[in-house]
């Protein structure tokens, strides 16, 4: 017998076991049951697909099953070295609608692929050349939970959040200093470039780089921030000029690292819409996660901005320097999430500013300020 009728043997079979295993429930619930119905399936080479179901109507389910598909994933993972195989997740073959098998695609030099977050887009562009809107009505669709976890995974996405400072533990708008920062507009963003490798059971680790922007906007606008001789300085403007907007923003280059408890082990829902050259998949997370782990970043730029009116005209001042900024910034980062939606919280360890160098405060003393930021990430 040679190796190839071997295969597809042992393929034949295998799925046979599949489908007996996905009737399982049925048969032990009704075990010893006259009404339960079963298809038996003679094939060639004395083999045999056994289908036990409690009804017909139980058969007619198996309709929205792509069996295709199911029979290209067994014959992928086979070999003369498997004796058994077990298929646990029957979902992630079942289609939303008629509408059924979705090929896969082979990314090439001619092609491209763009992944944002749970979103992924591949376009073929000697397909896109012939679509039209009626390719999009012909969009095949199929929607499937996926229980298998790469041992490491590679996503970008994006933080986007609010930032503060905090002084000794405060925020500095409870002495109603000059440097308060305003609660709602003071933004963070940040992009990140994230790798998830699964250590084991429910754990896994986030790792990669980013960049990210801290952009401290002043609850009162009448007053500039400058870099004088010995520190930073948040000085008030004359009366004849009107504050509209003053800012300090500063941007870092990171890397961090998280360990995560995932306790969906890593199951996803899969969202695949093909449509002539455009295959688009939504990847969707299931259950709860969270984490907290550090980071450790470099400062690459930074500057302040003041928007003023004066004389009824509107001026803009932007001045770039280092503003005794600390170059080096580390900390904490806390991540959780439930199912689609991912919050994140950070922490400087470090001070914003150098070493007496941060402003004075009310009582003209010395500040330790340190960035905090928190939002979700996308």
């Amino acid at each position: 017998m040679t190796s190839k009728h071997k295969i597809h043997t042992k393929l034949k079979l295998f799925f046979t076991l599949f489908l007996a295993t996905l009737m399982l429930p049925a048969m032990t619930a009704e075990a010893g049951d006259p009404k339960q119905d079963t298809v038996i399936i003679e094939l060639n080479n004395n083999s045999k697909i056994v289908i036990v179901t409690k009804s017909r109507a139980d058969l007619a389910g198996l309709e929205n099953y792509d069996i295709n598909q199911m029979i290209k994933d067994l014959n992928a993972q086979l070999s003369d070295s498997v004796e058994y195989m077990e298929i646990s997740d029957g979902k992630a073959y079942v289609n939303d609608d008629d509408e059924v098998e979705i090929k896969d695609w082979k990314i090439n030099d001619d092609e491209v692929r763009i992944k944002l977050g749970g979103v992924e887009v591949d376009v073929d562009p000697d397909d896109v050349d012939d679509w039209d809107e009626d390719d999009w009505e012909d969009r095949k669709k199929v929607t499937y939970e996926a229980d298998r976890v790469d041992r490491t995974s590679h996503h970008f996405n994006i933080d986007i959040g609010l930032n503060n400072w905090l002084d000794d533990g405060e925020f500095p708008d409870a002495n109603n200093s000059p440097y308060s920062v305003k609660p709602f507009g003071s933004w963070y963003v940040g992009l990140n470039s994230i790798n998830r490798t699964w250590v084991g059971g429910p754990m896994f680790l986030e790792w990669g780089l980013g960049i990210n922007w801290y952009n401290w906007k002043l609850e009162d606008a009448d007053y500039i921030i400058e870099e004088g001789s010995e520190r930073i300085e948040f000085n008030q403007v004359p009366n004849t000029i009107s504050g509209q907007k003053s800012k300090l923003t500063a941007s870092y280059i990171n890397a961090s690292v998280v360990p995560m408890f995932d306790f969906s082990r890593g199951r996803r829902k899969i969202t695949s819409i093909e449509s002539g050259g455009v295959k688009i998949k939504k990847y969707s997370r299931k259950g709860f996660r969270f984490g907290v782990g550090g980071y450790a970043g470099y400062r690459i730029g930074s500057h302040t901005k003041y928007v003023f009116k004066d004389g009824g005209n509107k001026e803009k001042d932007k001045e770039r320097d280092n503003f005794y900024l600390e170059n080096f910034r580390y900390g904490l980062r806390a991540q959780v999430g439930w199912k689609g939606v991912e919050l994140f919280a950070t922490y400087d360890l470090n001070e914003v500013f150098s070493p007496n160098r941060g402003p004075l405060d009310v009582d003209g003393n010395n500040t330790k300020l340190q960035a905090v930021s928190f939002g979700i990430t996308l």
